[in-house]
């Protein structure tokens, strides 16, 4: 009774497999290359070593992060319509800093209306679903950047964005995507308690794998991914202040779907965000948006 036992013996089942399979890693490999069960390990350590490669500390501003991405080179702005004409003329509506910081910037979008406003303002929009392939767009390519700024959770075609940039891409390109974290400690929280108060369009959430994924199938790499926080969680004192008088605060009320349907804040408030930032010195992965940037495979 008193006799060592084997360490071995005390292991997980398959952690020895996985050991082996992080020994055994191939770089630049895709896992079907190498199994037909997506949770071989092997496959689990092909796609860890994918994600531990794109990794990037939380970003700043999501605004300025594309326009820096953006500047000088030549871009195509997939769903590039505001919500409303209004909004075209905000300071910060996306498709206009992006064109303002671009060599040259294409905007496509399904929705004719809303292109039609788009080229009375001066920019240069084309109205085409790219579900149908580029289309019109291709004559303006090859694309140094394609940009999908909170688009993905929108659309039920997921990989019309992936084959818009095995299409449209120029060789060394990138496609950078902007899309709701659903690892987001307020989304999370609401999501617990079954709180009804996000965007009712949303029809899917990407997560980090999943988005590895679809860009595999369609020949390219997910290249660096990281979190954003929304300007609100960046307010100033003075700002929040003046947000909470006059209760303009973006997603400030969700709806309670457990019971009795009743209003109820989405997350812990200001003094939640406060005691999250504390909490997380390298603030990865927490932020209310996920970015991610796809390239070509390596050949």
């Amino acid at each position: 009774m008193n006799a060592a036992i084997p360490s071995r013996t005390m292991r997980h089942s398959r952690r020895h497999q996985y050991d082996d399979a992080i020994r055994d890693h191939v770089p630049n490999s895709r896992w079907t290359d190498r199994t037909d069960d997506p949770n071989d390990p092997v496959a689990v350590a092909q796609r860890a070593a994918t994600l531990g490669a794109a990794w990037r500390d939380e970003i700043p501003d999501r605004v300025t992060f594309l326009e820096q991405r953006v500047r000088g080179r030549r871009v195509l702005d997939v769903g590039c319509v505001a919500h409303d004409k209004a909004r075209m003329d905000a300071s910060n509506w996306l498709h206009a800093r992006i064109a303002g910081s671009a060599a040259a910037c294409l905007g496509v979008d399904i929705l004719d209306d809303g292109v039609a406003a788009m080229q009375r303002r001066g920019f240069d929009a084309i109205a085409h679903d790219l579900s149908c392939g580029l289309g019109p767009v291709a004559d303006h390519g090859p694309f140094d950047v394609i940009v999908a700024g909170e688009l993905v959770e929108h659309v039920a075609d997921l990989g019309m964005l992936f084959r818009t940039a095995a299409d449209g891409l120029a060789p060394t390109g990138e496609m950078i995507l902007t899309t709701p974290n659903p690892f987001s400690p307020r989304r999370v929280r609401a999501g617990q308690l079954g709180i009804a108060w996000e965007n009712v369009d949303h029809i899917v959430y990407a997560f980090p794998s999943g988005i590895a994924e679809l860009a595999e199938r369609h020949g390219l790499v997910l290249a660096e991914a990281a979190t954003t926080d929304t300007p609100v969680s960046r307010s100033t004192p003075r700002q929040w202040l003046a947000r909470t008088v006059r209760g303009s605060h973006w997603r400030t009320v969700g709806l309670d779907t457990s019971g009795p349907v009743r209003q109820v804040p989405p997350d812990a408030g200001p003094v939640g965000r406060a005691l999250r930032n504390l909490a997380r010195p390298k603030r990865r992965f927490v932020g209310e948006t996920f970015v991610y940037v796809i390239r070509r495979a390596a050949e």
